[in-house]
Parts: structure tokens; C-alpha cells; sequence
């Protein structure tokens, strides 16, 4: 019995993620289930050479999409000691080089992109709230309705990350990436961020820059460098569409896509120079008229979930 045939014989139960439960750390919320499924069925792929760039690949992708949650990296790291367990607790054992290779595979694809986040880890709380309230300060001396909005979608990305069935930790790491989104926003001309108009396309041009522009001054603070990519990706879109990068949904970050409904969902029901604030529930109706298009479905319903609630 090797991996991949007893990943193979896992995958044809009708619940992968309840068989591996038992031995594997916390995995009890649906992002991390998802993972835990699809990670069985991919390891049944690895008996080629095919199969295991196939496998490498989608393990790359999870960790480029869901790397900002640590409870989904120590599963991760978990399951190729769980697929083995499981395995033996059903009768069929897997050598022990084996396994040791396929863990050896694993962590190194985890470790390698997770590096930004064990440093943050490491960073003690009030450090990272200072380096955080610099910015911000920066911001509200800048534009303090940018100042504003940035401290209330950092509380709608903690509520959200809290329907979702994120733990503290997560949730804490979700408010932070909120807080900072709009930093760019510092580098935008005030003409452009306070227009009581339609912008110009040059303007949009200056108005887009500053998801990239934001990224690079995170970036440039090692005890924040692990918020970058949400501030960099809060304006992708599933379909594609978005800004900067026009990242395929599959590459966006979970916790980009956790601050993209709730940047969206406070600018609608906050004031801006040139509209009214909209009622939630007409903000809500929006959201999810582009639900599964521009937002992620699962964050558009915790919303909805948060709102009524």
C-alpha cells in the first residue's frame, strides 16, 4: 500500500474530511473541510509523475489563496501523518519511507509559503498595532474619511471572519488586513481622493494605483509584510476583472476576498462626496447581485448572516 492507493481508497468514501477528523487538529471549519477533501483526492493522484506536479500545483494554489489562515497551515503539515492513520486504523498500513517522503513534499511547499506569516507570528501584538496606527495616523492627517472607513471595514472583516468559523487569531489577522487595505490612499492625489464627481480615466488610473501602491509600503515594514497580499489583491474579482493583477479567482487570498465585501458593503453605507449613503439592506442587495462575479459567494452570505443577525 503506497499514498496514493491509500489516498485513493480514502477518496472513495463519502466523507474524506469526518474519516481524517480524529487525526488531524482542528479541522472543523468549512474552508479547512474543503481542503481537507480535495487534498485526498489530489494525493490519490500521485502514483505518476503527472499526478505529483498535478498534486504540487493545487497545493501551491491553496497555500497562495487560503495562506493567511494558520489553522489551515497546521492541518496542512497534519495530513499525510492523518491519511496514514486513518489508513492504519482501517487495516492498511503505509511504509514508513514512504511517508516520510510525502511529508517531506508537503512541508516543504507549506513552510516555503507560509514564511511571511510565521513571521508575523512571531511579532509581538502591540508591535504590529503600532507599526498598523502609523499608517493609519498618516491616513487621517491625509484623509480622514479614508481614515474612517479603513478602522470600520476592519471591523466588518473581524465580524465576517467570524461567521465564517475562523478562530481569534483569524479574525484578528482579518481585522488588520481591513484596517490597512486603503493605505495607498496615503500616495493619491486629494483631488482625486475627494472628487464630488465621476473620475476621469486618468484619474481611475491614479485612484487603482493604490492597491499596488499600499502593498509595497506594507511590504517595506517586515512586521507587516504577511498583510500584503490582501492589500495588494482587495480589488480582484472572481471573474477575473480586477485590479491589479487580474488574478484568476483560484489566486486570490482568502482574506483579500474577506476585505473586498466588506470594503465594498462600508463605502456603500458610508458618505462619500458624491452620493448618499444607501440603506444595508439596498448595499447587501448589491453584493449579491454580484455574488459568484465579483465577490466570493461564501462571504457575500456571511454578510447577509452578520447584517441580520
Amino acid at each position: 500500500m503506497n499514498a496514493a492507493a491509500l489516498a485513493s481508497t480514502l477518496a472513495a468514501a463519502p466523507d474524506a474530511a469526518a474519516m481524517l477528523r480524529p487525526f488531524v487538529p482542528r479541522a472543523d471549519s468549512l474552508v479547512v473541510e474543503a481542503v481537507v477533501d480535495a487534498f485526498v483526492r489530489r494525493a490519490a493522484e500521485t502514483s505518476t509523475d503527472a499526478g505529483r506536479a498535478r498534486f504540487s500545483e493545487w497545493l501551491r494554489g491553496v497555500c497562495t489563496a487560503y495562506g493567511d489562515i494558520p489553522e489551515l497551515r497546521t492541518t496542512l503539515l497534519a495530513l499525510p501523518e492523518a491519511l496514514a492513520r486513518a489508513g492504519a486504523a482501517g487495516g492498511a498500513a503505509l511504509p514508513a519511507p514512504e511517508l516520510e517522503a510525502f511529508s517531506a513534499a508537503v512541508s516543504a511547499t507549506v513552510q516555503e509559503w507560509w514564511r511571511p506569516l510565521r513571521r508575523i507570528d512571531a511579532q509581538p501584538i502591540d508591535e504590529v498595532d503600532a507599526r498598523i496606527d502609523a499608517f493609519i495616523v498618516q491616513l487621517e492627517l491625509r484623509d480622514p474619511m479614508t481614515s474612517e472607513h479603513s478602522r470600520a471595514v476592519g471591523s466588518w472583516c473581524r465580524r465576517l471572519a467570524r461567521r465564517l468559523g475562523l478562530d481569534a487569531q483569524e479574525e484578528t489577522f482579518a481585522a488588520r488586513c481591513g484596517i490597512l487595505h486603503d493605505v495607498g490612499k496615503i500616495k493619491t492625489p486629494l483631488a482625486v481622493l475627494n472628487a464630488p464627481r465621476a473620475l476621469t480615466a486618468p484619474e481611475w488610473k491614479m485612484m487603482r494605483a493604490h492597491a499596488a501602491a499600499g502593498e509595497a509600503m506594507v511590504r517595506a515594514v517586515p512586521e507587516l509584510r504577511a498583510f500584503a497580499p490582501a492589500v495588494r489583491s482587495h480589488h480582484e474579482r472572481l471573474d477575473g476583472k480586477g485590479y491589479p493583477d487580474g488574478l484568476p479567482s483560484s489566486a486570490i487570498p482568502l482574506m483579500a476576498r474577506i476585505v473586498a465585501v466588506a470594503d465594498c458593503f462600508n463605502a456603500m453605507i458610508g458618505r462619500r462626496p458624491y452620493r448618499l449613503p444607501l440603506e444595508p439592506m439596498l448595499a447587501l442587495e448589491e453584493l449579491f447581485r454580484h455574488r459568484g462575479t465579483q465577490f466570493d459567494p461564501e462571504i457575500v452570505d456571511a454578510m447577509a448572516d452578520v447584517i441580520s443577525a
